[in-house]
């Protein structure tokens, strides 16, 4: 039973690996992938209901609904299969403009702090700063940052991975020893008795 669980656990490492390492190289390619496909399932998802208009529209207003949110999903789907780099810029530039909000209030928290007599406000604002700083940059470089940040994020992956098949090999290496020792044990018992 150990052996299974050790195995799957270096399987599910390995594909972990593969995986980081696919989105630290082609961070772009993967992104773009990810939107073709979530571009195909909003087209697949709208087509349906416009299906259905067609199908049961003498039937009242549930219909026309369908109808409306149907071509809302197909316009979707078809924006991002047009062009594969709307999510990548989309998504940094809602991201940047998180940061900057919440950058801005770190700072006003910071000065609040200052107020109070503590000296780790400025902690608090060099941070408050920083955040404000990446926001700008995803903002203004919305592609290179979502590249960057999913790049990031794969190398993150594979160095987890990596521990996590070193802490596997360390965990059977320890339940071997116990294992003879425990064989040990029972053989000196037996020896006794």
């Amino acid at each position: 039973m150990l052996k299974k669980v050790f195995n799957i656990s270096i399987i599910s490492s390995l594909l972990l690996f593969l995986f980081g390492l696919v989105l630290a190289v082609n961070a772009e390619g993967f992104i773009k992938s990810i939107t073709v496909a979530i571009g195909v399932v909003l087209l697949l998802i709208g087509v349906f209901p416009v299906i259905d208009y067609f199908r049961y529209r003498k039937e009242g207003l549930g219909a026309s609904v369908g109808l409306i949110s149907g071509i809302f999903s197909i316009v979707c789907g078809l924006m991002l299969l047009i062009n594969e780099d709307l999510l990548m810029i989309l998504i940094p530039v809602f991201i940047g403009v998180w940061m900057i909000i919440n950058g801005i209030n770190k700072i006003q928290v910071s000065f609040e702090i200052k107020d109070l007599g503590e000296k780790s406000w400025i902690i608090t604002f060099i941070y408050s700063i920083l955040i404000i700083v990446l926001g700008g940059y995803f903002i203004v470089n919305p592609i290179s940052g979502a590249t960057t940040v999913t790049s990031f994020i794969g190398i993150i992956l594979c160095i987890y991975a990596v521990l996590d098949i070193i802490d596997c090999i360390i965990i059977k290496v320890k339940v071997k020893s116990f294992k003879k020792e425990l064989d040990k044990i029972e053989n000196n018992v037996v020896d006794e008795q």
